[in-house]
């Protein structure tokens, strides 16, 4: 064999080896000796997050991790390492294969709706948290209240509370009022003498009473706000349960099958002789009037009631329990409410 020959069958013998080797893939045999866990996971009540973690030694292909959480009451975690929140506090999650096993550790937390409403402009909040003092604004003046018979119970989550508000009743043709007075000193706005423009946020459920007729089978009234500082007057603001919410001739046009011992978040936001805006857990229910400029839906600059009436249309036998109650001096824009996070729990 000549020389040229022998080159050329060499040549021949090595491309052929190199293309043999192309043909393993990069870290296959290549055993899995650690694993990197990746940084510590702060998620958002009610959102998710990818925890991160990478095989040792890098180039490692065979191998799968497993996930697990040590506590599900506070996150959960899929197959993928996707971490999905549950609710506030503080737990750790393990990557695993084999022998070796890393943790990561996990905060859930809260942007409180104090905190939504704040950066709204919120003139007033009201959360019931502490049972000493009930009365107590978590922003804004506190409420006076007027009667007697409020007490604190549980809230929506186990985080929150929430205030009993007795209905009134008549005693011997006399009646006993119980509601609360918030002075707000607004000033006019709307382009009136009054407050025109204002938002009401509520969460509250009925329970039912001890009547014969429960409320939510017959459209009993729950006054949510009266404008008539001394209570002379018809409410101006109604929850019907298994009916509908608003004022005569301003209700929702559609009626609403509530649930009693269901929580309900309310945002009424009111332009009077202009728009109507009323939400019943993040949704939209149109009304048929935008109400009258310096009419009698319009706020006094002296306050409002909560959850008055002149003759008993506040609950008609049976309590109300609010968790949160907020007060803006304008009206909330439809995107306001629906892209900040307020408009359901």
């Amino acid at each position: 064999m000549n020389r040229k020959h022998f080159l050329n069958g060499l040549y021949i013998l090595v491309a052929g080896l190199c293309l043999a080797g192309c043909e393993k893939r990069l870290g296959e045999g290549v055993v899995l000796k650690d694993i990197l866990a990746g940084d510590a996971v702060r998620v958002n009540i009610g959102e998710k997050v990818k925890a991160q973690a990478w095989p040792v030694p890098w180039d490692c292909t065979d191998y799968e991790f497993t996930w697990e959480s040590a506590d599900p009451l506070i996150a959960t975690v899929d197959n993928f390492g996707r971490v999905t929140s549950v609710d506030v506090g503080n737990t750790v999650i393990y990557v695993s294969q084999g022998n070796i096993r890393k943790e990561i550790p996990v905060e859930v937390y809260e942007v409180t709706l104090a905190e939504k409403l704040q950066k709204l402009g919120v003139k007033a909040l009201w959360e019931f948290q502490d049972a000493n003092s009930l009365f107590k604004a978590t922003i804004g003046p506190d409420l006076v209240p007027v009667g007697s018979g409020f007490v604190q119970t549980d809230g929506y989550n186990r985080r929150t509370k929430a205030i009993v508000v007795p209905c009134s009743e008549r005693v011997d043709g006399v009646w006993n009022y119980n509601h609360f007075i918030y002075s707000h000193g607004f000033a006019a706005n709307g382009g009136g003498k009054k407050v025109n423009e204002f938002t009401v946020l509520i969460d509250c459920k009925f329970p039912g009473g001890p009547t014969g007729t429960p409320a939510w089978e017959n459209g009993k009234y729950y006054c949510l706000y009266q404008t008539a500082t001394d209570n002379t007057s018809d409410g101006d603001f109604f929850w019907r349960p298994r009916a509908d919410y608003g004022i005569t001739g301003l209700y929702t046009s559609s009626e609403h099958l509530f649930v009693k011992d269901t929580w309900y978040r309310f945002i009424i936001s009111v332009q009077l002789g202009q728009e109507l805006k009323y939400f019943l857990d993040g949704v939209r229910h149109p009304n048929s009037s935008p109400g009258d400029l310096d009419g009698e839906r319009a706020w006094n600059p002296d306050g409002v009631l909560l959850f008055a009436d002149n003759d008993g249309e506040d609950g008609q036998g049976f309590p109300l329990i609010v968790a949160k109650l907020a007060i803006f001096d304008r009206a909330l824009t439809e995107e306001e409410i629906k892209s900040n996070g307020i408009a359901t729990f």
